[in-house]
């Protein structure tokens, strides 16, 4: 019996116990909102499948290969996808709750409203993957790589993004506050209307970065290269700056040559 016969007759009813298909091919498969809560499937190959709307809550999809998988609004909370490939996956609107993606590979994925409350995403790859409208409070994307992708109007309050690479990615209207990226690369990143309040930003890297009417207030900027950011954009955001509790930034700037004062909110 084949991997693709023996799932489907678990799902007719005709397998018992518990349902273990490590390094199983199921590639391709057509599988919608088919319920695999639970289900054991370590690296296996699920390459190209359609599992939209299907129950994985709590399935074990270690080391699997989900390239270009159909995942939109499937439900894989609790989940266990560390080492996981989800290159070009679609989880639009998917349900990531507390799930463990440790080592991810999730380049070009698209993860547009998706549900990753207090997901762990530590060391994954997420170039150029699309969070736009996704929830992510309480994420853990440390030592991550986000290059280019778009969390624009994500909500990423009390989430963790320490030392992560943030190169040119979007953060426009984002929601980060209380958020820790202490460490992180945020050179060309765009910040326009992000809400940075009560943000860890200690030693991030911020050279070209936009940060257009974002609220820094309360944000912590110690040992940041806050100056090298966009200066167009930082004459933007001048007064909501300066209207927070923050100690005051000489900046020189080249164009017209005189200081600009900036608050920056960093604590001596």
């Amino acid at each position: 019996m084949t991997d693709k016969e023996m799932i489907l007759e678990y799902l007719r009813g005709g397998s018992q116990g518990v349902f273990n298909l490590c390094w199983a091919d199921l590639s391709s498969m057509y599988l919608p909102k088919v319920n695999l809560s639970g289900a054991i499937l370590p690296f296996a190959n699920l390459a190209g499948v359609n599992l939209n709307g299907a129950d994985l809550r709590g399935a074990i999809l270690t080391g699997a290969n989900l390239t270009g998988a159909k995942l939109s609004h499937a439900d894989l909370s609790g989940a266990d996808l560390s080492g996981a490939d989800l290159s070009h996956a679609n989880l639009r609107k998917a349900n990531l709750f507390n799930a463990q993606m440790i080592g991810v590979e999730l380049v070009r994925a698209n993860l547009k409203q998706a549900n990753l409350t207090e997901v762990n995403l530590i060391s994954s790859n997420l170039e150029n993957a699309i969070f736009t409208g996704a929830n992510l409070p309480k994420a853990d994307l440390s030592f991550s790589n986000l290059t280019h992708a778009d969390l624009s109007s994500a909500n990423l309050s009390d989430s963790c993004f320490i030392e992560s690479l943030l190169f040119g990615t979007k953060f426009l209207g984002t929601d980060l506050s209380r958020a820790d990226l202490s460490g992180s690369d945020l050179s060309n990143a765009n910040l326009t209307q992000a809400d940075l309040s009560d943000a860890d930003l200690t030693k991030v890297i911020l050279i070209n970065a936009i940060l257009c009417n974002t609220n820094l207030r309360g944000t912590v900027l110690k040992g940041s290269n806050i100056k090298e950011a966009r200066q167009r954009d930082l004459q933007r955001i001048e007064s909501k700056i300066i209207s927070s509790n923050s100690k005051i930034l000489q900046l020189p700037i080249k164009k017209p040559a005189v200081a600009m004062h900036v608050a920056v909110g960093f604590n001596s």
